[in-house]
């Protein structure tokens, strides 16, 4: 079954957030970002958001194209 680009994106921010968390404790934890650990959860976390951004772009684009087909349908009627 496929997924809805809404769910999709609260996924990605949540477990964005989530891995930021994480990162933060961690560093915290550790005392210094200059971490393994720290700089793996930020990676993934910022891979999370530009998904998420992505999926925002692509929705954008797609609102873009619908509005100017009807556009051009309602021109021709």
């Amino acid at each position: 079954m496929r997924q809805s680009s809404n769910f999709m994106a609260v996924f990605y921010a949540i477990f964005g957030i989530l891995f930021m968390f994480l990162a933060y404790n961690n560093s915290v934890e550790a005392g210094t970002v200059f971490n393994f650990w720290t700089i793996l959860l930020t990676l993934f976390a910022a891979i999370d958001f530009y998904r998420l951004y992505l999926i925002f772009r692509f929705r954008a684009a797609a609102k873009k194209m619908i509005k100017k087909e009807q556009d051009k349908k309602n021109d021709k009627q």
